[in-house]
């Protein structure tokens, strides 16, 4: 039960809670036995016992129950371990800048996503932007998906991410400043360039009988895929190949005299340039959905992403 008042509540917090709390929580819902991280934290089990108890006092309620398949988070629980992990990174991240800061000369850290089908003159603009700040900052780049991306600014292990636009990004903890829209086109192997290039009219429904290389299918484009499918009433090819990397794309149409993808018309043209593909002439008549980059509204490193924001205008 919680105390009668939240000032009395939020008193207790601020004179009792401590980050090794967290920490605790954290592990316990990693491993769902006192035993386990007992010997993960080198501790004894009662001092591990005695340590949950006391932070289910602190917040006056049971954050975990016993069930068969362990220790589970009550309801209680769930809140405070979305809190307990943002409050972990966040503490991750201030030893990183203050590494950078101190040991190095640097003026802190930036954590930056990228989606592998980023622009190159988006991605050029951001490099020309950060490496001329003075003092120099130090960097850490991550590609993956958008969905990934945005789960992990949400998570705080990431500051900012280059991505589209998604439902996932476009709560109001998130800032989402618009960089610039991509057309989509098909890419074919070389082999098969030719024939498909006679064709008045290009539809990517009639090529379900070539060999397919798809994006994840958490990303927006594979989706934008699935939903043209869909609306002809055609089965979705089984992909010979789900890649999202630009190089190794490039790699497997070289080996796929039959292979087709769906890219951004600029990505399209870096793979068509290794010679292992080539672009179709027209483009499709759908919208990707377009790239921006987004941070949280509360983030701490807010002026260095506005600044990098205005950059890549």
């Amino acid at each position: 039960m919680l105390p009668t008042t939240p000032d009395a509540f939020a008193l207790r917090l601020e004179t009792r809670l401590k980050l090794r709390h967290y920490v605790l929580l954290l592990a316990v819902e990693r491993h769902r036995s006192i035993t386990r991280v007992a010997q993960q934290l080198s501790l004894a089990q009662p001092t591990v016992t005695r340590a949950l108890a006391d932070v289910e006092d602190i917040f006056m309620t049971p954050l975990f129950v016993r069930s068969r398949r362990g220790l589970e988070p009550t309801m209680a629980g769930e809140v405070v371990l979305a809190r307990a992990r943002l409050a972990v990174a966040d503490s991750q991240a201030l030893q990183q800048e203050l590494r950078a800061v101190s040991g190095a000369g640097l003026q802190g850290r930036l954590r930056m996503g990228v989606i592998p089908y980023a622009a190159t003159q988006t991605l050029d603009a951001a490099w020309q932007h950060l490496f001329a700040q003075r003092p120099r900052m130090a960097l850490l780049a991550h590609e993956d998906t958008t969905h990934n991306l945005v789960l992990a600014v949400r998570r705080r292990s990431l500051d900012c991410a280059i991505c589209r636009f998604s439902h996932d990004s476009t709560d109001d903890d998130l800032v989402q400043e618009l960089l610039y829209r991509q057309e989509a086109c098909v890419v074919v192997a070389k082999a098969s360039a030719a024939r498909l290039a006679r064709q008045l009219s290009l539809d990517i429904t009639r090529l379900a009988d070539m060999d397919w290389i798809f994006p994840p299918s958490d990303t927006p484009i594979r989706q934008m895929i699935d939903t043209v499918f869909a609306a002809a009433g055609r089965s979705l090819p089984v992909p010979l190949l789900e890649a999202y990397a630009v190089r190794t794309v490039a790699s497997a149409l070289r080996h796929l005299p039959r292979g087709v993808t769906v890219l951004p018309r600029d990505v399209a043209q870096a793979v068509a340039a290794t010679g292992a593909a080539e672009v179709m002439p027209r483009a499709l008549p759908w919208n990707l959905p377009p790239v921006g980059l987004a941070w949280l509204r509360d983030s701490p490193k807010a002026a260095v992403i506005e600044a990098l924001a205005a950059a890549l205008r």
